[in-house]
């Protein structure tokens, strides 16, 4: 709940500061073997902080990038994949993966990642494994960006600021 906590500090903040009003707070989590991931998540979505999750881990999201993945394995299996799959990934080390080069593939991690989470819909357990809502998170970034970028803000009329 420490995340949680830290993250609903941070909103309240943001909201009182008008000059960041477009900002968005996120919190990731992962649900690893922690028993208060889903009232973290939960206190989270209810107090409109963004949410990133992954079940069990957030490597599930990284091997997205590289193909589907949809087996309800542990959080170890999960990392053993994954450094198969990026031979620099260590999970007992820095557990950095080329994030540059998975960059041109984030797209179809996103799909692969609404699809596990369409499955797990389906199956009524929406928190269940494999499971991540990192892409929610990678597509407000993009989109964050790209409004930026044009010149617009969100409150604006369509008029370049």
């Amino acid at each position: 709940m420490t995340i949680a906590r830290k993250a609903l500090e941070s909103a309240k903040s943001k909201r009182q500061n008008l000059f960041e009003k477009r900002d968005r707070v996120w919190a990731v989590f992962d649900q690893d073997e922690h028993e208060g991931y889903k009232d973290a998540v939960n206190l989270c979505e209810s107090k409109g902080v963004g949410v990133a999750r992954s079940n069990p881990c957030f490597e599930v999201w990284l091997i997205l990038h590289e193909q589907d993945y949809d087996r309800p394995d542990d959080r170890h299996q999960v990392q053993e994949i994954l450094r198969r799959l990026r031979p620099e990934y260590d999970k007992s080390g820095a557990k950095v993966p080329d994030c540059g080069d998975m960059v041109d593939r984030v797209h179809r991690a996103e799909k692969r990642g609404q699809a596990l989470l369409c499955r797990r819909e389906a199956e009524m357990n929406p928190h269940g494994r494999p499971s991540t809502t990192v892409g929610n998170l990678t597509k407000a970034i993009r989109e964050a960006d790209e409004t930026t970028y044009l010149g617009f803000t969100a409150e604006s009329d369509g008029n370049p600021s």
